[in-house]
């Protein structure tokens, strides 16, 4: 009976000397790496291309030779080791407190969410492993930190450290560090500066002064508490340090700063700054310099941002985030959340074409009183009722709202964040303010650029991206672009949606963006102008033109005369090598069919203002449009602002009357004021289209106040 045991036992014994050879041969392995790490050798810089293989920039060669300790503060050397291991001097590489309460954590968390990486670890993370967060990753750092113990001193550690970790701005140590942020040598630096430059290690893309000064600020603070609180600085020392402004060196530039900041970020948390610094990486990105260039000369000195993508990759061609990389590294194309205005709009107006609504359906343009939310148009001018085509040409806001009230909020937050808009901020954006882009956080460029590439991709969305595919110094492929398409809107949507954007840009609001070939587009401005916006696309290029003062100051003008022209200036320099090509029209949509804007149904040669929309096969108007030989161009009507009235203070509430009719119509009457006939008060009745299924009296719809209670916001007062 014992004998099967004894087997049992060896079988188990066997297998454990079989687990244990693959470990030794990694431990000789990483023995060996360590015995012959040479610090001081000078790293391989990596280095950025852009689409066409032209150099970009250039990061890691501004590296600094090594720095001994007796060269540096004992403040700074002090503050690094309080705020990053405050027993670097006693642990022998791992420090077991650490480790123990960040094992706990993880087991409560059943995850790998906390730290306690030592100083030599740190090394061990930045010149022999890779940065993904797992427990085999941190066993092996753990004992990477015991080997190079075992290889060098205390301070040579500490010295090796300081020279080589990461600090943020393509900095590598902490002589570059001081030159990069303060334009001064390490052993010159002061106590604020010191503890600042200690706490950036920790994170250092959020924690960079340039973008981020308050965290900045805040970071150093602790860095400042931690030194008073381990007794290594009074606290009357800290205070002065940290009542000491915040003044920084001018910041570096090149021909794309803030898209090689977005890459570098991208690549640091991708590989790790060991990697990065000192792997000769050759990184090919999606950039291309002569769009780049246009995109910079089209801004001038106008502060916003300009975003370029491809609608079919989803790849970046152009990135600015200001006018002046100097003045501001604040990239306002990726980091700016500010609210959309009107280019919002047609997100409502997608989801309204994917339920069925035909352009030429009629939206009411009257004041309305949604429980207290009252939207206003542009200058007060209100025209009744207009198709849907018309009410996005126009920028109409109450012909929105009331489009966004039939069709349901939650149609088009669904719509917009299909599209790709990461922002919205539930319950609080659920409500009738977002069909003017009245949002509780706001978008980012390219969020916005993104969320109307598939307009112009026959409703294929990719998610934007600016790197290619990374080499390491052997021409071994480290990472490729994968593409992931998703379908998120059939190719008739798409292409309604197009239709309608096109005549934004031929008669609407975005005319300054026309260039001579097809172009779709929406103007956006918001509440006292203080953001304007213009979203253009043709079929080979999207691109996102923003226009806002950092200080939220009333700009001059609105989206339609600061971002447009801008817009136009860019896609006609970027696309001035790239042939004309028209949108794709699918095989079951008929086009070019002449609609009465203010009917809904077929144009004749007397309408006075007509259109020409797409339909669906099978769906276009058969009915003609009441329109005769004489008749004037409707014209809109203004309210007093006494009593919320037409201006010509006519018993009459509006020109065209909306009453019951039958369900899926609205019968309106049309007074011979409001066709331009004169000496008649007789009135012309017709039935006008609208999608089944509609009220047959309109609705007072309850608007949803946000849970703080304050009143919604008041939309956009220009188009």
């Amino acid at each position: 009976m014992l004998r099967p045991r004894r087997r049992i036992w060896k079988y188990i014994l066997a297998l454990v000397l079989v687990g244990m050879i693959p470990s030794g041969i990694w431990l000789g392995l990483a023995a060996w790496r360590v015995w012959h790490f040479a610090p001081e050798a000078p790293p391989d810089a990596a280095r950025l291309f852009d689409t066409r293989g032209r150099l970009i920039t250039t990061v890691g060669l501004r590296r600094q030779p090594f720095i001994s300790l007796e060269e540096l503060p004992a403040y700074l050397k002090t503050a690094v080791i309080d705020i990053e291991d405050s027993r670097f001097w006693t642990h022998r590489g791992i420090d077991l407190r650490g480790i123990a309460r960040a094992l706990w954590v993880d087991i409560k968390g059943r995850g790998v969410i906390q730290g306690a990486s030592t100083i030599t670890q740190q090394l061990a993370k930045l010149h022999f492993l890779t940065p993904e967060q797992t427990i085999t990753r941190k066993i092996q750092d753990a004992l990477y930190a015991i080997l190079l113990e075992l290889r060098f001193s205390k301070e040579e550690l500490l010295e090796i450290y300081l020279n080589t970790i990461y600090f943020g701005e393509g900095a590598y140590g902490i002589e570059e560090a001081a030159l990069t942020y303060f334009g001064k040598q390490a052993h010159l630096l002061t106590l604020p500066e010191a503890a600042l430059l200690a706490g950036l290690p920790k994170a250092p893309s959020v924690l960079n002064p340039y973008n981020n000064p308050e965290k900045a600020l805040e970071r150093r603070q602790v860095v400042l508490q931690r030194m008073v609180t381990l007794g290594h600085l009074s606290e009357e020392e800290a205070e002065e340090a940290a009542a000491a402004p915040l003044e920084l060196a001018r910041r570096r530039g090149g021909p794309a700063p803030y898209f090689a900041d977005y890459v570098l970020s991208e690549i640091t948390n991708r590989f790790g700054p060991g990697l990065v610094r000192s792997g000769g990486l050759r990184i090919y990105t999606t950039l291309d310099l002569d769009m780049q260039a246009a995109a910079q000369e089209a801004l001038g000195n106008t502060q916003g941002a300009v975003v370029a993508l491809d609608p079919r990759s989803g790849a970046i061609k152009a990135m600015v985030g200001g006018r002046d990389y100097m003045e501001s590294q604040f990239n306002r194309a990726t980091q700016a959340l500010r609210q959309p205005g009107s280019a919002f709009k047609p997100f409502i107006y997608a989801a309204a074409i994917e339920l069925g609504w035909p352009m030429n359906a009629l939206l009411l343009d009257h004041p309305q009183n949604y429980s207290g939310y009252k939207p206003q148009n542009f200058n007060g001018e209100y025209w009744g009722q207009v198709t849907m085509k018309q009410a996005l040409t126009r920028s109409l806001n109450n012909a929105s709202v009331w489009l966004l009230s039939q069709i349901g909020v939650q149609k088009a937050i669904d719509m917009a964040t299909r599209l790709g808009i990461k922002n919205l901020q539930l319950p609080d954006d659920r409500n009738l303010a977002l069909a003017l882009g009245g949002l509780t956080k706001g978008v980012t460029p390219l969020e916005l650029a993104a969320a109307y590439a598939p307009f112009a991709n026959r409703g294929v969305r990719y998610e934007p991206y600016a790197i290619e595919e990374v080499v390491d110094r052997w021409g071994r492929t480290l990472f490729r672009h994968r593409p992931a398409p998703r379908k998120v809107l059939s190719d008739e949507t798409a292409y309604l949606m197009t239709n309608m954007l096109q005549a934004v840009v031929e008669n609407g609001t975005g005319t300054a963006a026309a260039i001579g070939r097809p172009v779709a587009g929406k103007t956006g401005t918001t509440n006292d102008a203080r953001n304007a916006w213009f979203i253009g696309y043709t079929p080979q290029l999207v691109a996102v033109v923003y226009v806002g003062h950092d200080d939220n100051k009333p700009l001059t003008g609105g989206g339609g005369s600061l971002a447009a022209p801008i817009w136009g200036r860019f896609a006609r320099v970027a696309l001035q090598d790239v042939p004309a090509e028209g949108f794709h029209v699918p095989q079951n949509i008929q086009t070019n069919i002449p609609v009465d804007t203010f009917t809904g149904l077929l144009a004749n040669e007397f309408c006075a203002v007509r259109e020409l929309d797409a339909f669906i096969i099978g769906s276009a108007p058969t009915q003609a449009a009441p329109c005769f030989f004489g008749a004037a161009q409707p014209q809109p009507y203004r309210l007093s602002q006494e009593a919320g009235l037409p201006s010509d203070a006519s018993e009459q509430s509006s020109n065209v009357q909306p009453v019951a009719g039958a369900a899926g119509t609205t019968e309106a009457a049309f007074t011979a004021e409001n066709i331009g006939v004169s000496d008649t008060a007789e009135s012309l009745h017709t039935t006008l289209p609208l999608p089944a299924g509609l009220p047959d009296v309109i609705p007072n719809i309850p608007y949803i106040l946000p849970e703080e209670g304050n009143p919604p916001p008041a939309g956009e007062d220009l188009p």
